[in-house]
């Protein structure tokens, strides 16, 4: 498996070195660690560049943060080395978003990991910039770290029979997870009684029959397709729950990690309903920028 450690410096940057080591990746893992030099370009087009008189100046401002930059990378190295890891370093100059994504599509990584904020990050807002764009762009998976994780205990999985739900539930299981991390199942099923209501074109009474059948059968199939996952967890070792509810699938998520507390959310980046030219599905743009845990957001490594 290959994957790239996006740093800046922050406390964000620190979860993801621990989150990285909490999951117990095999000692082949390839992992490079990557930061961004900001090239900002201020009102009328100013840049710093144009402040620096002289070529000399330049060279040498250019040669302080290069050096600057291996420096912030190289506790990371020595720190996943001592795992066992192959860990290459990447520094690069301009927009963070651009370049961390330029990168996770050249390297052919297989998993992004990056904080959920930066630097810069305010506490206002649940999600930083660089975060949202990276998520949406990346040509891989995500992971986006919200908190400290000395131990694994508890991974929450949104199962809803998709490719991309089905995609995810074998990346957990190709991790690997820490065997004594405890997955917990959840399917949400829509409320079709509710969607039926607030149609003035169909007649509810007439389909209420219809609409309960269709319901039950529901029901039994998210059962079957939990039953199915569960067991797949369980002959890897872990111990796995699974529950079903009903309503806004992001909202029931949502409502299932302040029930489970757990340290992780996995998820497909799009669900049955994902349209195809949509990067990122609106259940995983919801569950992103509003989960108090750390959130893990698989993509087929193929899409761009």
């Amino acid at each position: 498996m290959k994957i790239l450690v996006a740093i800046d410096g922050s406390s964000y940057s620190e979860m993801s070195v621990q989150i990285l080591e909490a999951l117990q990746l095999p000692p082949k893992t390839e992992i490079t660690v990557m930061t961004i030099v900001p090239e900002h370009t201020f009102l009328g087009g100013i840049r710093l560049d144009t402040l620096r008189r002289g070529e000399k100046a330049k060279e040498l401002a250019h040669k302080a943060e290069e050096q600057k930059a291996m420096e912030l990378l190289q506790e990371t190295v020595d720190r996943l080395q001592t795992g066992g890891f192959k860990v290459e370093t990447l520094v690069r100059w301009g927009k963070p978003s651009e370049e961390i994504v330029k990168a996770s599509k050249s390297l052919r990584s297989d998993l992004l990991v990056a904080g959920a904020k930066g630097l810069s990050g305010s506490p206002l807002f649940p999600l930083g910039s660089t975060a949202q764009k990276v998520t949406k762009h990346a040509g891989c998976s995500v992971l986006l770290v919200r908190e400290r994780i000395a131990h694994l205990q508890r991974v929450l999985v949104a199962a809803d029979g998709s490719s991309y739900s089905e995609r995810a539930i074998r990346f957990l299981i190709k991790l690997p997870l820490p065997k004594s991390t405890h997955v917990i199942l959840v399917t949400a099923l829509q409320s079709h009684i509710a969607a039926y209501v607030k149609m003035p074109t169909l007649d509810f009474e007439t389909n209420r029959e219809v609409v309960e059948e269709l319901q039950a059968a529901e029901e039994i199939a998210a059962h079957n397709l939990l039953d199915e996952t569960k067991e797949q967890f369980k002959v890897k070792g872990y111990k796995a729950l699974s529950v079903v509810v009903r309503g806004d699938p992001a909202q029931e998520i949502l409502a299932a990690v302040e029930r489970f507390n757990p340290e992780l959310i996995a998820l497909g980046a799009k669900g049955l309903s994902g349209v195809e030219s949509f990067l990122l599905g609106s259940v995983a743009q919801r569950i992103m920028r509003y989960a108090k845990c750390s959130v893990l957001i698989v993509r087929p490594s193929k899409e761009t």
